[in-house]
């Protein structure tokens, strides 16, 4: 269309790019839906909010271990996981490491015993089995082996989901 048509059309109303349509009921209360939004949002906490309370949890966790309380260091490391501290993509790289230290000094200073509910614990919290290795400093084939002795079934999360799927199949 050209130039002169453009602003006849809409000199005459037919179109319109800005303001509010005619069939527009104009605005609508909505305080509600604001209010909840609001209190939604404040529960979660702001990234800087988690790595505190990452940073914080994981102090607690080496004083523990520094008293050689394991069962507290355990405890604390369930805490980190449940907090999302193990997740790179919601706190960054240095607490993933941080708590990848706690859970590798942990496991060099427990025996036996301990080692298997360490591991049954993040298998439990569905950790991923290569966070675990990575954790735990150790190659796949080691850990297969950690996880026959500790009498743990250590399929990773996704092939457990498509086994799931295979055998629920009917043909």
């Amino acid at each position: 269309m050209h130039q002169s048509r453009c602003f006849a059309a809409s000199a005459e109303g037919g179109f319109k790019i800005n303001g509010p349509s005619i069939k527009d009921k104009g605005p609508m209360s909505n305080e509600k839906d604001q209010s909840k939004n609001n209190e939604t949002s404040l529960s979660r906490p702001t990234q800087a909010g988690r790595i505190e309370t990452c940073m914080e949890l994981i102090r607690q966790a080496m004083r523990c271990l520094e008293n050689n309380d394991k069962q507290c260091v355990t405890r604390l490391i369930e805490e980190l996981i449940k907090a999302n501290c193990h997740n790179g993509n919601m706190v960054g790289n240095e607490i993933v490491s941080s708590v990848k230290d706690v859970v590798h000094k942990l496991w060099l200073s427990s025996g036996d015993e301990l080692r298997c509910e360490l591991l049954m614990r993040l298998m439990e919290l569905r950790m991923a089995r290569n966070w675990v290795r990575d954790a735990l400093g150790m190659n796949t084939k080691r850990l297969n082996k950690w996880l026959v002795r500790c009498n743990i079934n250590g399929e990773s999360r996704i092939v457990r989901g498509i086994t799931s799927l295979k055998t629920s199949r009917t043909y």
